[in-house]
């Protein structure tokens, strides 16, 4: 190795220890700080960011940050989009967020928590041929419900849904009698813009039928 290839590695090697250095402080000083007022089923989502961040703390390595970034990342978007976290945890974890981006923004890395970006997602609800009211329309994503309305007079409702996939249904009690009778529909659906789904229901389906098709999904609460 030569005096100036060593001299370029030297270099590199100080920079890695001071910005781990950093890292550290921000971990003790800042990241800790916050998750720890955060109960105890939330803590333990943070605790599994934090143990992506300790590494960075003794060697900082562009692929273990983009590890922790991710990471970061979707369990930001689980708890945001748990409609039975509190507002309070939320904002809480919103700050995080962007108390993490900003410091390594400071240091020049890219931005690490993507925050979520929202869009209108409207649903038109028709049964054989004429607008369906009073149909309950529900989207939801891995395994949490994350907008729910009714459709109006004219079959229509408006929900608003941050970027990715979701699962969006339409169900309606028609008659309790027997197994009941149920108008029901869903659908997967992308949102990178503001969309219109369409649903056109030709037939009904027994509770049966429904819970079969739900599988795994949340339970309907009309049919629990």
């Amino acid at each position: 190795m030569s005096f100036e290839d060593w001299k370029t590695r030297k270099k590199e090697e100080e920079i890695a220890k001071t910005v781990s250095d950093e890292v550290h402080e921000f971990l003790t000083k800042v990241f800790n700080v916050y998750i720890i007022k955060f109960e105890s089923n939330l803590f333990r989502y943070l605790e599994s960011v934090r143990d992506k961040l300790i590494p960075l703390t003794v060697r900082f390595d562009n692929s273990k940050y983009s590890e922790f970034c991710d990471n970061f990342s979707r369990i930001y978007r689980t708890i945001m989009l748990d409609k039975q976290v509190s507002e309070n945890s939320k904002k809480l974890l919103m700050e995080l967020a962007q108390e993490t981006n900003k410091f390594f923004s400071s240091k020049g890395f890219s931005t690490c928590v993507k925050e979520l970006k929202y869009y209108k997602v409207r649903v038109k609800a028709m049964f054989r041929d004429a607008p369906l009211q009073g149909a309950k329309v529900t989207i939801e994503t891995e395994g949490r419900v994350v907008a729910s309305s009714e459709t109006d007079n004219n079959g229509y409702c408006e929900l608003e849904v941050p970027e990715g996939k979701f699962t969006v249904y339409i169900y309606k009690e028609l008659k309790e009698e027997g197994e009941g009778e149920y108008i029901y529909e869903e659908r997967s659906i992308n949102v990178p813009q503001d969309l219109e789904v369409v649903f056109n229901i030709k037939t009904t389906k027994t509770r049966g039928e429904v819970e079969k098709e739900r599988e795994k999904q949340p339970r309907i609460k009309e049919l629990s």
